[in-house]
Protein backbone atom coordinates (compact mmCIF):
# COMPACT_ATOMS: atom_id res chain seq x y z
CA UNK A 1 0.00 0.00 0.00
CA UNK A 2 1.70 3.45 -0.76
CA UNK A 3 1.93 6.13 2.05
CA UNK A 4 0.94 9.25 2.31
CA UNK A 5 1.56 12.05 0.64
CA UNK A 6 1.25 14.71 3.00
CA UNK A 7 1.93 18.68 2.64
CA UNK A 8 5.68 18.52 5.06
CA UNK A 9 6.66 15.64 1.73
CA UNK A 10 5.12 18.69 -0.63
CA UNK A 11 6.92 21.53 1.03
CA UNK A 12 10.59 19.34 0.73
CA UNK A 13 9.63 19.53 -3.39
CA UNK A 14 8.81 15.60 -3.66
CA UNK A 15 6.64 14.60 -6.31
CA UNK A 16 3.25 12.91 -6.39
CA UNK A 17 1.69 9.97 -7.87
CA UNK A 18 0.79 10.05 -11.13
CA UNK A 19 -3.03 11.23 -10.72
CA UNK A 20 -2.93 12.62 -7.29
CA UNK A 21 -5.55 15.29 -6.47
CA UNK A 22 -7.09 17.32 -3.86
CA UNK A 23 -9.88 14.29 -2.84
CA UNK A 24 -6.28 12.64 -1.98
CA UNK A 25 -4.71 15.14 -0.05
CA UNK A 26 -8.06 15.19 2.38
CA UNK A 27 -7.21 11.51 2.33
CA UNK A 28 -3.96 11.73 3.21
CA UNK A 29 -4.87 14.10 6.13
CA UNK A 30 -4.02 17.44 4.65
CA UNK A 31 -6.20 20.16 6.60
CA UNK A 32 -7.88 23.20 4.88
CA UNK A 33 -4.95 25.88 5.30
CA UNK A 34 -2.94 23.29 3.99
CA UNK A 35 -4.87 22.86 0.45
CA UNK A 36 -5.41 26.72 0.92
CA UNK A 37 -1.74 26.98 0.50
CA UNK A 38 -0.76 24.59 -1.95
CA UNK A 39 -3.61 25.80 -4.16
CA UNK A 40 -2.33 29.64 -3.81
CA UNK A 41 0.76 28.42 -4.68
CA UNK A 42 0.22 25.97 -7.59
CA UNK A 43 -2.42 27.91 -9.50
CA UNK A 44 -2.01 29.40 -12.78
CA UNK A 45 -3.93 31.14 -15.30
CA UNK A 46 -5.70 28.61 -17.98
CA UNK A 47 -5.27 28.71 -21.33
CA UNK A 48 -7.47 27.04 -24.20
CA UNK A 49 -5.69 24.04 -25.11
CA UNK A 50 -4.53 24.58 -28.75
CA UNK A 51 -4.84 20.53 -29.44
CA UNK A 52 -6.58 17.60 -27.79
CA UNK A 53 -4.45 15.22 -25.81
CA UNK A 54 -4.51 14.11 -22.39
CA UNK A 55 -2.32 16.32 -20.45
CA UNK A 56 -5.14 19.21 -21.95
CA UNK A 57 -7.51 17.27 -20.39
CA UNK A 58 -6.12 16.67 -17.23
CA UNK A 59 -5.32 19.98 -16.61
CA UNK A 60 -8.07 21.98 -14.26
CA UNK A 61 -9.82 25.23 -15.17
CA UNK A 62 -7.47 27.99 -12.94
CA UNK A 63 -8.54 31.65 -12.38
CA UNK A 64 -7.87 34.15 -14.71
CA UNK A 65 -6.20 37.53 -14.17
CA UNK A 66 -7.40 40.70 -15.47
CA UNK A 67 -6.49 44.43 -15.05
CA UNK A 68 -8.42 46.23 -12.56
CA UNK A 69 -11.12 48.44 -13.95
CA UNK A 70 -10.90 46.76 -17.53
CA UNK A 71 -11.67 48.43 -20.76
CA UNK A 72 -8.40 50.22 -20.58
CA UNK A 73 -8.27 51.61 -17.30
CA UNK A 74 -5.15 52.23 -16.85
CA UNK A 75 -4.63 49.84 -13.69
CA UNK A 76 -3.23 47.14 -15.96
CA UNK A 77 -0.02 46.57 -14.20
CA UNK A 78 -2.64 45.16 -10.90
CA UNK A 79 -4.05 42.07 -11.79
CA UNK A 80 -7.51 40.78 -10.18
CA UNK A 81 -8.50 37.22 -10.52
CA UNK A 82 -11.47 36.50 -12.33
CA UNK A 83 -14.15 34.98 -9.65
CA UNK A 84 -15.31 31.57 -10.47
CA UNK A 85 -19.22 30.47 -10.95
CA UNK A 86 -20.43 26.47 -10.68
CA UNK A 87 -22.90 26.88 -13.21
CA UNK A 88 -24.93 23.08 -11.59
CA UNK A 89 -28.34 22.10 -12.51
CA UNK A 90 -30.73 22.40 -9.61
CA UNK A 91 -28.67 25.51 -8.23
CA UNK A 92 -29.53 28.12 -11.03
CA UNK A 93 -30.14 30.66 -7.61
CA UNK A 94 -26.54 30.02 -6.76
CA UNK A 95 -24.86 31.22 -10.05
CA UNK A 96 -27.34 33.99 -10.18
CA UNK A 97 -26.13 35.33 -6.85
CA UNK A 98 -22.89 35.38 -7.44
CA UNK A 99 -23.31 36.93 -11.03
CA UNK A 100 -25.10 39.73 -9.46
CA UNK A 101 -21.96 40.32 -6.70
CA UNK A 102 -19.76 40.38 -10.26
CA UNK A 103 -22.17 42.96 -11.31
CA UNK A 104 -21.65 44.98 -8.08
CA UNK A 105 -18.44 45.64 -8.76
CA UNK A 106 -18.65 49.63 -9.67
CA UNK A 107 -15.61 48.11 -12.01
CA UNK A 108 -17.70 46.30 -13.97
CA UNK A 109 -19.40 49.65 -15.61
CA UNK A 110 -23.31 48.03 -15.25
CA UNK A 111 -25.35 50.31 -12.87
CA UNK A 112 -29.12 49.72 -11.66
CA UNK A 113 -31.56 52.27 -13.51
CA UNK A 114 -34.77 52.09 -11.54
CA UNK A 115 -36.02 48.41 -12.56
CA UNK A 116 -33.36 48.07 -15.74
CA UNK A 117 -29.35 47.41 -16.10
CA UNK A 118 -27.81 50.01 -18.18
CA UNK A 119 -24.19 51.61 -18.96
CA UNK A 120 -22.98 54.55 -20.18
CA UNK A 121 -22.14 54.67 -23.93
CA UNK A 122 -20.72 57.18 -26.43
CA UNK A 123 -23.10 57.94 -28.44
CA UNK A 124 -21.63 57.93 -32.41
CA UNK A 125 -23.63 58.41 -35.48
CA UNK A 126 -23.33 56.49 -38.40
CA UNK A 127 -21.58 57.52 -40.70
CA UNK A 128 -22.06 55.06 -43.84
CA UNK A 129 -25.73 54.41 -44.57
CA UNK A 130 -28.06 55.01 -46.79
CA UNK A 131 -31.19 54.64 -44.27
CA UNK A 132 -32.19 57.75 -42.11
CA UNK A 133 -34.20 56.05 -39.59
CA UNK A 134 -37.23 57.68 -37.94
CA UNK A 135 -35.14 58.14 -34.68
CA UNK A 136 -32.89 60.03 -36.55
CA UNK A 137 -35.19 62.50 -37.96
CA UNK A 138 -36.59 62.91 -34.57
CA UNK A 139 -34.06 63.68 -31.86
CA UNK A 140 -30.44 64.57 -33.09
CA UNK A 141 -27.40 64.98 -30.52
CA UNK A 142 -23.99 65.51 -31.44
CA UNK A 143 -21.63 62.65 -31.51
CA UNK A 144 -19.42 62.17 -28.72
CA UNK A 145 -22.59 62.92 -25.92
CA UNK A 146 -22.35 59.92 -23.33
CA UNK A 147 -26.13 58.48 -22.98
CA UNK A 148 -27.14 55.59 -20.91
CA UNK A 149 -28.25 51.98 -22.68
CA UNK A 150 -30.36 49.14 -21.51
CA UNK A 151 -28.47 46.14 -21.39
CA UNK A 152 -30.22 43.03 -23.51
CA UNK A 153 -29.76 39.60 -22.64
CA UNK A 154 -27.26 39.02 -25.01
CA UNK A 155 -25.00 42.22 -23.44
CA UNK A 156 -25.35 40.61 -19.97
CA UNK A 157 -23.88 37.89 -21.51
CA UNK A 158 -21.17 38.96 -22.83
CA UNK A 159 -20.19 41.10 -19.92
CA UNK A 160 -20.75 38.37 -17.32
CA UNK A 161 -18.57 36.10 -19.17
CA UNK A 162 -15.91 38.46 -19.70
CA UNK A 163 -15.98 39.20 -16.27
CA UNK A 164 -16.39 35.95 -14.22
CA UNK A 165 -14.97 32.17 -15.17
CA UNK A 166 -17.94 30.48 -15.64
CA UNK A 167 -17.56 26.76 -14.88
CA UNK A 168 -20.16 23.17 -15.69
CA UNK A 169 -18.78 20.13 -15.36
CA UNK A 170 -17.99 17.55 -18.07
CA UNK A 171 -18.72 13.65 -17.67
CA UNK A 172 -15.93 13.25 -20.32
CA UNK A 173 -13.42 14.63 -18.46
CA UNK A 174 -15.50 14.42 -14.77
CA UNK A 175 -14.28 17.89 -13.84
CA UNK A 176 -15.38 21.58 -14.29
CA UNK A 177 -14.40 22.79 -17.59
CA UNK A 178 -14.87 26.53 -18.71
CA UNK A 179 -18.00 28.33 -20.24
CA UNK A 180 -20.12 30.93 -21.62
CA UNK A 181 -22.27 32.48 -19.06
CA UNK A 182 -25.69 30.66 -19.96
CA UNK A 183 -28.09 32.38 -20.75
CA UNK A 184 -30.73 31.41 -18.29
CA UNK A 185 -28.40 33.04 -15.74
CA UNK A 186 -28.53 36.92 -17.60
CA UNK A 187 -32.32 35.91 -18.38
CA UNK A 188 -32.96 35.56 -14.28
CA UNK A 189 -31.08 38.61 -13.35
CA UNK A 190 -33.07 40.24 -15.78
CA UNK A 191 -36.48 39.24 -14.94
CA UNK A 192 -36.22 39.75 -11.15
CA UNK A 193 -36.46 43.90 -11.97
CA UNK A 194 -34.82 45.21 -9.10
CA UNK A 195 -35.50 42.50 -6.24
CA UNK A 196 -32.01 41.35 -4.73
CA UNK A 197 -30.10 43.77 -7.06
CA UNK A 198 -26.74 45.03 -5.39
CA UNK A 199 -26.04 47.08 -8.20
CA UNK A 200 -25.29 50.53 -7.59
CA UNK A 201 -27.85 52.49 -8.25
CA UNK A 202 -27.51 55.05 -11.00
CA UNK A 203 -29.82 58.46 -11.39
CA UNK A 204 -27.73 59.79 -14.07
CA UNK A 205 -24.37 60.27 -15.53
CA UNK A 206 -23.04 64.04 -15.64
CA UNK A 207 -19.73 65.02 -17.68
CA UNK A 208 -19.40 68.08 -15.36
CA UNK A 209 -19.18 68.55 -11.41
CA UNK A 210 -22.04 69.80 -9.63
CA UNK A 211 -23.31 69.81 -5.97
CA UNK A 212 -24.68 67.37 -4.35
CA UNK A 213 -27.78 68.12 -1.59
CA UNK A 214 -25.58 69.04 1.14
CA UNK A 215 -23.27 72.05 -1.01
CA UNK A 216 -20.36 69.53 -1.52
CA UNK A 217 -18.76 69.59 -4.99
CA UNK A 218 -18.86 66.32 -6.71
CA UNK A 219 -15.52 66.86 -9.04
CA UNK A 220 -13.98 63.47 -8.97
CA UNK A 221 -14.49 61.48 -12.25
CA UNK A 222 -16.24 57.82 -10.97
CA UNK A 223 -19.14 57.01 -9.37
CA UNK A 224 -20.59 59.20 -6.46
CA UNK A 225 -22.52 56.38 -3.78
CA UNK A 226 -24.19 59.53 -1.99
CA UNK A 227 -26.08 61.02 -5.23
CA UNK A 228 -25.83 57.99 -7.66
CA UNK A 229 -24.00 60.36 -10.11
CA UNK A 230 -21.50 59.24 -12.31
CA UNK A 231 -19.30 61.69 -13.57
CA UNK A 232 -17.54 60.51 -16.93
CA UNK A 233 -14.39 61.97 -18.46
CA UNK A 234 -10.82 63.05 -17.37
CA UNK A 235 -10.79 66.69 -17.38
CA UNK A 236 -9.12 68.42 -14.73
CA UNK A 237 -11.87 70.90 -12.96
CA UNK A 238 -11.37 74.11 -11.71
CA UNK A 239 -11.07 74.60 -7.73
CA UNK A 240 -14.61 76.07 -6.11
CA UNK A 241 -14.04 77.52 -2.61
CA UNK A 242 -15.60 75.60 0.02
CA UNK A 243 -16.41 79.22 1.35
CA UNK A 244 -16.75 81.52 -1.13
CA UNK A 245 -17.40 85.36 -0.28
CA UNK A 246 -20.01 87.66 -1.94
CA UNK A 247 -17.69 89.43 -3.94
CA UNK A 248 -16.15 86.26 -5.21
CA UNK A 249 -19.76 85.54 -6.59
CA UNK A 250 -19.98 88.97 -8.23
CA UNK A 251 -16.70 87.87 -10.16
CA UNK A 252 -17.79 84.57 -11.10
CA UNK A 253 -21.48 86.06 -12.02
CA UNK A 254 -19.02 88.45 -14.69
CA UNK A 255 -17.56 85.19 -16.08
CA UNK A 256 -20.58 83.92 -16.20
CA UNK A 257 -22.43 86.33 -18.45
CA UNK A 258 -19.38 86.62 -20.77
CA UNK A 259 -20.65 84.35 -23.49
CA UNK A 260 -24.65 85.59 -23.40
CA UNK A 261 -23.07 89.21 -23.07
CA UNK A 262 -24.34 90.29 -27.05
CA UNK A 263 -27.92 88.65 -26.65
CA UNK A 264 -31.03 91.54 -26.99
CA UNK A 265 -32.61 90.28 -24.27
CA UNK A 266 -36.10 92.29 -23.60
CA UNK A 267 -35.69 92.91 -20.17
CA UNK A 268 -33.70 92.71 -17.39
CA UNK A 269 -35.39 89.59 -15.61
CA UNK A 270 -34.95 87.86 -19.36
CA UNK A 271 -31.45 88.09 -18.89
CA UNK A 272 -31.56 86.76 -15.25
CA UNK A 273 -33.59 83.58 -16.84
CA UNK A 274 -30.89 82.81 -19.20
CA UNK A 275 -28.04 82.91 -16.49
CA UNK A 276 -30.33 80.79 -14.26
CA UNK A 277 -30.48 78.32 -17.47
CA UNK A 278 -26.72 78.40 -17.27
CA UNK A 279 -26.84 77.75 -13.75
CA UNK A 280 -28.88 75.19 -13.98
CA UNK A 281 -27.81 73.02 -16.65
CA UNK A 282 -24.76 72.30 -13.86
CA UNK A 283 -26.85 71.65 -11.17
CA UNK A 284 -30.34 69.94 -12.53
CA UNK A 285 -28.77 66.46 -11.86
CA UNK A 286 -28.54 67.02 -8.05
CA UNK A 287 -32.51 68.54 -7.85
CA UNK A 288 -35.38 67.01 -7.31
CA UNK A 289 -37.15 68.93 -9.85
CA UNK A 290 -36.49 72.17 -12.50
CA UNK A 291 -38.29 74.28 -14.60
CA UNK A 292 -38.26 74.12 -18.50
CA UNK A 293 -37.01 77.08 -20.04
CA UNK A 294 -38.45 78.58 -23.42
CA UNK A 295 -36.36 81.11 -24.94
CA UNK A 296 -38.81 83.28 -27.64
CA UNK A 297 -37.76 85.90 -29.93
CA UNK A 298 -39.94 87.68 -32.74
CA UNK A 299 -38.07 86.37 -35.67
CA UNK A 300 -35.56 83.58 -36.72
CA UNK A 301 -31.80 84.55 -36.25
CA UNK A 302 -32.03 86.18 -33.03
CA UNK A 303 -29.90 84.05 -30.91
CA UNK A 304 -33.05 81.16 -29.28
CA UNK A 305 -30.57 78.41 -30.27
CA UNK A 306 -27.39 79.73 -28.94
CA UNK A 307 -28.60 80.30 -25.29
CA UNK A 308 -29.34 76.68 -25.04
CA UNK A 309 -26.28 75.28 -26.90
CA UNK A 310 -23.99 77.42 -24.31
CA UNK A 311 -26.28 75.51 -21.79
CA UNK A 312 -25.35 72.55 -23.03
CA UNK A 313 -21.72 73.16 -23.83
CA UNK A 314 -21.24 74.06 -19.89
CA UNK A 315 -22.80 70.59 -19.40
CA UNK A 316 -21.62 68.00 -21.62
CA UNK A 317 -19.10 69.87 -23.87
CA UNK A 318 -21.13 69.57 -26.91
CA UNK A 319 -23.62 71.21 -28.05
CA UNK A 320 -27.54 70.26 -26.97
CA UNK A 321 -29.26 67.35 -28.22
CA UNK A 322 -32.50 68.74 -30.27
CA UNK A 323 -36.20 67.45 -30.44
CA UNK A 324 -38.05 67.82 -33.89
CA UNK A 325 -41.20 69.42 -32.50
CA UNK A 326 -44.95 68.06 -33.65
CA UNK A 327 -48.79 69.51 -32.75
CA UNK A 328 -49.24 65.57 -31.69
CA UNK A 329 -49.02 65.27 -28.04
CA UNK A 330 -48.73 61.56 -28.13
CA UNK A 331 -45.56 61.89 -30.72
CA UNK A 332 -44.18 64.36 -29.11
CA UNK A 333 -44.35 62.57 -25.66
CA UNK A 334 -42.43 59.58 -27.68
CA UNK A 335 -39.51 61.79 -28.78
CA UNK A 336 -39.10 62.98 -24.98
CA UNK A 337 -39.54 59.89 -23.72
CA UNK A 338 -36.43 58.61 -25.85
CA UNK A 339 -34.24 61.22 -24.97
CA UNK A 340 -35.18 60.46 -21.43
CA UNK A 341 -34.57 56.61 -21.31
CA UNK A 342 -31.44 57.75 -22.97
CA UNK A 343 -29.86 60.23 -20.25
CA UNK A 344 -29.83 63.44 -22.66
CA UNK A 345 -28.51 65.69 -19.55
CA UNK A 346 -30.28 68.78 -21.75
CA UNK A 347 -32.63 68.91 -24.55
CA UNK A 348 -34.13 71.30 -26.80
CA UNK A 349 -37.53 71.31 -28.42
CA UNK A 350 -36.36 73.08 -31.34
CA UNK A 351 -38.10 75.86 -33.31
CA UNK A 352 -41.61 75.01 -32.49
CA UNK A 353 -44.06 76.64 -34.45
CA UNK A 354 -47.39 75.23 -32.52
CA UNK A 355 -48.61 75.98 -28.91
CA UNK A 356 -46.53 73.74 -27.01
CA UNK A 357 -48.82 71.33 -24.57
CA UNK A 358 -47.63 68.05 -23.06
CA UNK A 359 -49.08 66.27 -19.84
CA UNK A 360 -45.45 64.22 -19.90
CA UNK A 361 -43.48 67.38 -20.23
CA UNK A 362 -45.34 68.70 -16.57
CA UNK A 363 -44.80 65.21 -15.00
CA UNK A 364 -41.29 65.01 -16.29
CA UNK A 365 -40.25 69.02 -14.78
CA UNK A 366 -41.98 67.88 -11.56
CA UNK A 367 -41.71 64.46 -10.70
CA UNK A 368 -38.39 62.70 -9.39
CA UNK A 369 -39.13 59.69 -11.39
CA UNK A 370 -41.47 59.52 -14.94
CA UNK A 371 -43.12 56.51 -16.40
CA UNK A 372 -42.15 56.73 -20.35
CA UNK A 373 -42.64 54.06 -23.39
CA UNK A 374 -40.07 52.32 -24.53
CA UNK A 375 -39.67 53.16 -28.75
CA UNK A 376 -41.30 50.00 -30.81
CA UNK A 377 -42.41 48.72 -27.42
CA UNK A 378 -45.20 48.81 -25.73
CA UNK A 379 -43.13 48.37 -22.42
CA UNK A 380 -43.14 51.40 -20.02
CA UNK A 381 -39.93 51.94 -17.78
CA UNK A 382 -39.90 54.06 -14.39
CA UNK A 383 -36.48 56.15 -14.73
CA UNK A 384 -35.50 59.30 -12.58
CA UNK A 385 -36.33 62.41 -14.41
CA UNK A 386 -33.18 64.45 -14.47
CA UNK A 387 -33.05 65.98 -17.84
CA UNK A 388 -33.16 69.83 -18.13
CA UNK A 389 -35.65 70.58 -20.82
CA UNK A 390 -35.80 73.61 -23.12
CA UNK A 391 -37.97 74.83 -25.94
CA UNK A 392 -36.81 77.64 -28.59
CA UNK A 393 -39.68 79.44 -30.82
CA UNK A 394 -40.51 82.31 -32.73
CA UNK A 395 -43.18 83.97 -30.45
CA UNK A 396 -43.70 80.45 -28.93
CA UNK A 397 -46.61 80.08 -26.57
CA UNK A 398 -46.88 77.57 -23.76
CA UNK A 399 -50.38 76.33 -22.79
CA UNK A 400 -51.55 75.52 -19.55
CA UNK A 401 -50.16 74.10 -16.33
CA UNK A 402 -46.79 74.07 -18.74
CA UNK A 403 -47.13 77.88 -18.62
CA UNK A 404 -46.59 77.94 -14.39
CA UNK A 405 -43.73 75.11 -14.78
CA UNK A 406 -41.83 77.35 -17.04
CA UNK A 407 -39.48 79.93 -17.08
CA UNK A 408 -39.05 82.55 -20.10
CA UNK A 409 -36.23 83.73 -21.68
CA UNK A 410 -37.46 86.76 -24.34
CA UNK A 411 -34.96 88.44 -27.28
CA UNK A 412 -35.40 90.90 -29.74
CA UNK A 413 -32.99 92.33 -32.02
CA UNK A 414 -35.43 95.13 -33.37
CA UNK A 415 -34.41 94.84 -36.70
CA UNK A 416 -35.84 92.68 -39.86
CA UNK A 417 -32.75 90.25 -40.22
CA UNK A 418 -31.11 89.60 -37.25
CA UNK A 419 -29.05 86.97 -38.10
CA UNK A 420 -27.29 89.57 -40.61
CA UNK A 421 -25.79 90.92 -37.14
CA UNK A 422 -21.63 90.50 -36.71
CA UNK A 423 -19.96 89.83 -33.14
CA UNK A 424 -17.01 90.47 -31.62
CA UNK A 425 -16.70 86.93 -30.80
CA UNK A 426 -18.13 83.66 -31.67
CA UNK A 427 -20.11 82.33 -28.06
CA UNK A 428 -19.80 78.89 -28.37
CA UNK A 429 -16.37 78.85 -29.12
CA UNK A 430 -15.90 80.86 -25.92
CA UNK A 431 -17.63 78.25 -24.16
CA UNK A 432 -15.81 75.66 -25.35
CA UNK A 433 -12.63 76.91 -24.56
CA UNK A 434 -13.61 78.30 -21.09
CA UNK A 435 -15.63 75.37 -20.03
CA UNK A 436 -14.10 75.03 -16.78
CA UNK A 437 -14.08 78.43 -15.73
CA UNK A 438 -17.72 78.96 -16.59
CA UNK A 439 -18.50 75.25 -14.62
CA UNK A 440 -16.81 76.58 -11.53
CA UNK A 441 -18.39 80.39 -11.89
CA UNK A 442 -22.10 78.48 -11.62
CA UNK A 443 -20.83 76.35 -8.35
CA UNK A 444 -19.20 79.60 -6.80
CA UNK A 445 -22.09 81.92 -7.08
CA UNK A 446 -24.65 78.89 -5.42
CA UNK A 447 -21.70 78.12 -3.19
CA UNK A 448 -21.70 81.61 -1.72
CA UNK A 449 -25.12 82.49 -1.45
CA UNK A 450 -25.31 78.56 0.62
CA UNK A 451 -22.45 79.69 2.51
CA UNK A 452 -24.35 83.45 3.74
CA UNK A 453 -26.80 81.29 5.09
CA UNK A 454 -29.55 81.91 1.84
CA UNK A 455 -30.72 85.24 2.89
CA UNK A 456 -33.85 86.82 1.46
CA UNK A 457 -34.72 83.48 -0.25
CA UNK A 458 -37.66 84.24 -3.05
CA UNK A 459 -41.19 83.13 -2.84
CA UNK A 460 -40.98 79.84 -3.05
CA UNK A 461 -41.93 78.48 -6.86
CA UNK A 462 -44.64 75.71 -6.38
CA UNK A 463 -43.13 72.11 -7.55
CA UNK A 464 -39.54 73.47 -7.66
CA UNK A 465 -39.07 74.88 -4.36
CA UNK A 466 -35.05 73.65 -4.18
CA UNK A 467 -34.81 75.42 -7.75
CA UNK A 468 -35.92 78.98 -6.49
CA UNK A 469 -34.25 78.40 -3.23
CA UNK A 470 -31.09 77.87 -4.60
CA UNK A 471 -30.42 79.37 -8.55
CA UNK A 472 -33.27 82.14 -8.62
CA UNK A 473 -32.43 83.42 -5.01
CA UNK A 474 -28.89 83.84 -5.55
CA UNK A 475 -29.36 85.22 -8.77
CA UNK A 476 -31.62 87.80 -6.77
CA UNK A 477 -29.20 87.89 -3.95
CA UNK A 478 -25.97 89.19 -6.42
CA UNK A 479 -28.96 92.22 -7.37
CA UNK A 480 -30.26 90.76 -10.25
CA UNK A 481 -34.37 90.68 -11.28
CA UNK A 482 -36.35 88.23 -10.75
CA UNK A 483 -35.84 85.68 -13.51
CA UNK A 484 -39.42 84.22 -13.31
CA UNK A 485 -40.20 87.75 -14.63
CA UNK A 486 -43.86 89.29 -15.36
CA UNK A 487 -45.89 86.05 -13.98
CA UNK A 488 -49.54 88.09 -14.38
CA UNK A 489 -48.71 89.03 -17.66
CA UNK A 490 -47.33 85.32 -18.54
CA UNK A 491 -50.59 83.38 -17.00
CA UNK A 492 -52.62 85.86 -19.03
CA UNK A 493 -51.25 85.21 -22.34
CA UNK A 494 -52.22 81.22 -21.68
CA UNK A 495 -53.97 80.09 -23.87
CA UNK A 496 -55.80 77.66 -22.13
CA UNK A 497 -57.88 80.25 -20.63
CA UNK A 498 -58.88 81.62 -23.72
CA UNK A 499 -59.59 78.41 -25.18
CA UNK A 500 -61.88 77.31 -21.92
CA UNK A 501 -63.86 80.42 -22.48
CA UNK A 502 -64.28 79.90 -26.25
CA UNK A 503 -65.65 76.19 -25.05
CA UNK A 504 -67.94 77.17 -22.56
CA UNK A 505 -69.50 80.22 -24.45
CA UNK A 506 -69.90 77.56 -27.23
CA UNK A 507 -71.94 74.97 -25.02
CA UNK A 508 -75.72 75.18 -24.08
CA UNK A 509 -76.36 76.16 -20.77
CA UNK A 510 -78.97 73.22 -20.25
CA UNK A 511 -78.02 70.09 -18.97
CA UNK A 512 -75.94 68.00 -21.72
CA UNK A 513 -73.55 64.72 -21.82
CA UNK A 514 -69.97 64.29 -24.14
CA UNK A 515 -71.95 62.44 -26.55
CA UNK A 516 -74.71 64.70 -27.17
CA UNK A 517 -72.29 67.40 -27.82
CA UNK A 518 -70.53 64.83 -30.31
CA UNK A 519 -73.86 64.86 -31.96
CA UNK A 520 -74.65 68.42 -32.15
CA UNK A 521 -71.14 69.00 -33.23
CA UNK A 522 -71.88 67.14 -37.07
CA UNK A 523 -75.04 69.60 -36.80
CA UNK A 524 -73.14 72.97 -36.02
CA UNK A 525 -70.06 74.61 -37.74
CA UNK A 526 -68.96 76.94 -34.62
CA UNK A 527 -69.36 74.60 -32.69
CA UNK A 528 -67.35 72.18 -34.09
CA UNK A 529 -64.62 75.22 -34.53
CA UNK A 530 -64.93 75.69 -31.12
CA UNK A 531 -64.30 71.55 -30.22
CA UNK A 532 -61.75 71.12 -33.21
CA UNK A 533 -59.18 69.92 -30.40
CA UNK A 534 -61.45 66.93 -29.86
CA UNK A 535 -61.66 65.60 -33.78
CA UNK A 536 -60.13 62.74 -34.26
CA UNK A 537 -57.40 62.09 -37.61
CA UNK A 538 -60.60 60.77 -39.43
CA UNK A 539 -62.62 63.87 -38.68
CA UNK A 540 -64.81 61.74 -35.43
CA UNK A 541 -65.63 63.83 -32.28
CA UNK A 542 -63.92 62.18 -29.41
CA UNK A 543 -66.53 61.74 -26.92
CA UNK A 544 -64.03 60.44 -24.88
CA UNK A 545 -61.35 62.99 -24.29
CA UNK A 546 -64.15 65.63 -24.35
CA UNK A 547 -65.63 63.94 -21.20
CA UNK A 548 -62.36 63.97 -19.86
CA UNK A 549 -61.74 67.94 -20.66
CA UNK A 550 -64.97 68.47 -18.90
CA UNK A 551 -63.93 66.49 -15.54
CA UNK A 552 -60.47 68.36 -15.72
CA UNK A 553 -61.89 71.74 -15.53
CA UNK A 554 -65.21 71.35 -13.53
CA UNK A 555 -65.48 74.04 -11.62
CA UNK A 556 -63.14 76.49 -13.28
CA UNK A 557 -64.67 80.29 -13.47
CA UNK A 558 -63.95 82.21 -16.09
CA UNK A 559 -65.97 85.24 -16.33
CA UNK A 560 -68.00 84.18 -13.61
CA UNK A 561 -68.83 81.10 -15.48
CA UNK A 562 -67.57 77.24 -15.42
CA UNK A 563 -68.64 73.78 -16.51
CA UNK A 564 -70.54 71.99 -13.36
CA UNK A 565 -70.82 68.46 -12.87
CA UNK A 566 -74.64 67.05 -12.62
CA UNK A 567 -76.44 63.99 -10.66
CA UNK A 568 -76.03 61.10 -13.40
CA UNK A 569 -78.99 60.04 -15.80
CA UNK A 570 -80.71 57.66 -16.15
CA UNK A 571 -78.34 55.98 -18.83
CA UNK A 572 -75.65 56.54 -15.80
CA UNK A 573 -74.01 59.07 -18.27
CA UNK A 574 -71.83 62.19 -16.89
CA UNK A 575 -74.36 65.17 -16.95
CA UNK A 576 -72.39 68.81 -17.45
CA UNK A 577 -73.97 71.89 -17.57
CA UNK A 578 -72.68 75.72 -17.42
CA UNK A 579 -73.25 77.31 -14.20
CA UNK A 580 -73.66 81.18 -12.90
CA UNK A 581 -74.23 81.53 -16.79
CA UNK A 582 -76.34 85.03 -17.13
CA UNK A 583 -76.53 84.19 -21.30
CA UNK A 584 -80.46 84.28 -21.85
CA UNK A 585 -81.96 80.68 -22.09
CA UNK A 586 -83.87 80.93 -25.07
CA UNK A 587 -80.96 82.13 -27.09
CA UNK A 588 -77.50 80.62 -27.62
CA UNK A 589 -74.14 82.30 -27.82
CA UNK A 590 -73.82 81.94 -31.24
CA UNK A 591 -77.72 83.66 -32.11
CA UNK A 592 -79.52 80.07 -32.40
CA UNK A 593 -82.33 78.45 -30.40
CA UNK A 594 -80.84 76.69 -27.38
CA UNK A 595 -80.87 72.86 -27.58
CA UNK A 596 -81.92 71.36 -24.44
CA UNK A 597 -81.79 67.15 -23.76
CA UNK A 598 -85.15 67.33 -24.70
CA UNK A 599 -84.65 68.74 -28.01
CA UNK A 600 -81.96 66.59 -28.70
Amino acid sequence: MNSPYSFADWQAGKRPKKGWDCADAIDDGWTGKQLDAFMRATARPWTPPQQAGKAAEDAPPQAERLPVGGNGSGASETPRIKPKIAVVKGEIHRAVQLAIAVLSNQETGIFARADELVRPVTHLAPSQTLTVTKQGENVSRPDGSVIVTTLTEAALVEVLTERALFVKFNLRVKDFVPCDCPPEVARTILARKGHNWTMPRLRAVISAPTLRPDGTVINEPGYDAKTGLLLVGERLWRHVPENPSKREAVDALAVLSEPIASLPFVSESDRAAALALLITSVLRPGLKAAPMFAVSAPSAGTGKSLVVDVAAVMATGRRVAVITPTPDEAELEKRIGACALAGDQILSIDNVTHILRSDQLCQMLTQDEVQVRVLGSSKNVRIPATSLICATGNNLTVYGDLNRRTIQIRLDAKMERPEERHFKFDAIDLAMRKRPELVAAALTIVRAYWSAGLPNMAPPMGNFEDWSGLVRSSLIWLGLADCRGDVAAQRAADPEKDELAEIIEALPIGPFTAREIGIRVAESPLLREALSFFMERNGVFSSKRFGRYLARYSGTRIGGRCIEQMPRDNSNSSVWRIAGDDRDPSKSSQGEPEIGMADW
